[in-house]
């Protein structure tokens, strides 16, 4: 074990460009899941969506089934939307990313698009959120998938791929990025408080949503008594997941309280097995005084998985201990819970 108060030399997952995409490690199996993920939840959109159409012809009036395809229509544009953005096409799996080297003065950035110089004098476009834009100013390269003007781009990190265009000029009004350099602990580290940040705001979308949804089964029941039982279990389900969502959003609100990360070796037992909620993996560590640990997360980001996986190492924030403890990598937007014991 070994405490790093300055993350000189943390090594991070990196996206093989010798390799076809589809066939990488962890990244492929990721694409595949996150794709079946998507065809099933928008599946499921569809459902709700004929199933508010066909209420016009049972006599329950207008709002009823015009309420049902508001909320059904909202799930099946969120979910198309990040399906478009953000799992590539299935003949991309067959070609190999490219690595894009940014030079000092090749990153501007126009709000939240962010501009790259490629090396043939064109300009990738992207729309970034804080933590990917701050990742880029740290570790500035890219990686691209697809050969037209519509390309996905892989980051230093993490697993997930964001869908770009290339032009011929930068963003408009756009200004240079200089270098950032990150701070040396989990408490000021830029990128990571910026990723809890995003965290938050997403469980706080997410708790407005199931409280629209609970207040809707409330009238469904109060106006249609024959929905009964069923429309209060959605009630109180929906609610209790909100309340949830809003209290987990003012822990990831908050920067964490770690001054310092210990590096921990990981050895795992067996292959990453990749969930519909994320990723599970298991194996053993070894604490300060030399006691070897078994480590295991369940549900953990993809990227968290592949970091692990591809480096042999664990970042723990603060001082490990038997039990939960929060894990990352410092200067990437890549967080979770590890088990130790």
């Amino acid at each position: 074990m070994q405490i790093v108060p300055v993350p000189e030399r943390v090594r991070a997952f990196e996206l093989d460009p010798a390799m076809p995409s589809g066939a990488l490690p962890i990244f492929g199996e990721y694409l595949d899941r996150i794709g079946r993920n998507a065809a099933d939840r928008r599946l499921l959109s569809w459902f709700f969506l004929l199933f508010g159409v066909a209420q016009f012809f049972t006599g329950a009036g207008v709002v009823l089934p015009v309420g049902i395809l508001a909320l059904a229509g909202s799930a099946e544009a969120m979910w198309w939307y990040r399906a478009y953005v953000g799992v590539p096409e299935t003949r991309l799996k067959r070609e190999a990313f490219r690595q894009v080297d940014i030079a000092a003065d090749g990153l501007v950035a126009a709000g939240r698009t962010v501009g790259v110089r490629l090396p043939d004098g064109r300009w990738l476009r992207i729309r970034l959120d804080e933590p990917y834009r701050l990742l880029l100013a740290g570790h500035r390269r890219v990686w691209l998938l697809g050969r037209g003007p519509k390309v996905f781009v892989g980051f230093s990190g993490v697993v997930r791929v964001r869908r770009g265009r290339i032009f011929a000029t930068p963003p408009a009004g756009a200004v240079a990025v200089p270098p950032a350099t990150g701070a040396g602990t989990p408490r000021l580290d830029p990128v990571l408080t910026a990723h809890r940040r995003r965290i938050a705001r997403d469980l706080r979308a997410a708790a407005a949503f199931l409280l629209v949804l609970a207040g809707f089964a409330v009238w469904v029941r109060h106006d249609f008594p024959a929905t009964g039982w069923i429309a209060w279990t959605c009630a109180g389900g929906a609610l209790l997941t909100a309340l949830v969502a809003a209290t987990r959003s003012f822990a990831y609100g908050r920067p964490l309280a770690a001054d310092h990360w210990t590096e921990l070796r990981a050895v795992l037992d067996g292959p990453v097995r990749m969930g519909r909620r994320g990723a599970r993996l298991s194996g053993l560590t070894m604490l300060a005084d030399g006691t070897v640990v078994g480590f295991r997360m369940v549900k953990a980001d993809p990227s968290m998985a592949a970091n692990i996986a591809t480096t042999g190492r664990l970042w723990i924030a603060g001082i490990p201990r038997p039990g939960g403890a929060t894990a990352g990598v410092p200067g990437y937007p890549v967080l979770g819970t590890v088990w130790l014991g």
